[in-house]
């Protein structure tokens, strides 16, 4: 049971307080882990940006799109990468990272179907009512929406 774990992060404190969790799991049961972080996709950079004032008359291209893409998967893929060293020096020996572009309820979801992940450990805020309601919620998302895994939500003080 729970052989495969997938840790989503997404480089903020917040997130980061699975990962004991996700640890201890793995170190108990001998689990996989796949640390996952979903960064901006060019085509969801450019919709958010197109109701932005025009930026030097010629708005937010393509390029500068895929350049700020490139930059954001750098740094997750950085940020991972401390990640995994942290499991494997506690011991936990399998521990994969992967990258993914687009919205995170949706690359969730494609990543515990194509990995096999039989366990979902992420942070979550614990936002309720209206709140909810008006800045959504992945981890709801992910909890309703996530066939064959279970997830586990770290609650945390939504006044962090």
């Amino acid at each position: 049971m729970y052989r495969k774990i997938l840790l989503t992060l997404d480089g903020s404190d917040l997130a980061r307080e699975a990962v004991p969790h996700a640890r201890e799991l793995a170190l108990a049961l001998h689990s996989e882990v796949t640390l996952l972080e979903v960064v901006d996709s060019v085509a969801h950079l450019l919709a958010q940006t197109a109701t932005i004032e025009p930026i030097a008359a010629g708005g937010v291209t393509a390029d500068v799109a895929e350049e700020a893409v490139s930059a954001q998967r750098a740094a997750a893929q950085e940020y991972l990468a401390v990640e995994q060293q942290e499991l494997r020096d506690a011991g936990v020996e399998a521990v994969e990272t992967v990258v993914r572009e687009g919205r995170p309820t949706e690359e969730i979801e494609a990543a515990v179907q194509e990995l096999g992940a039989d366990l979902v450990v992420m942070a979550t805020r614990g936002r309720s009512g209206l709140r909810r309601a008006v800045l959504g919620s992945v981890a709801d998302h992910v909890v309703r929406h996530t066939p064959g895994a279970p997830v586990l939500l770290v609650h945390l003080d939504p006044a962090r």
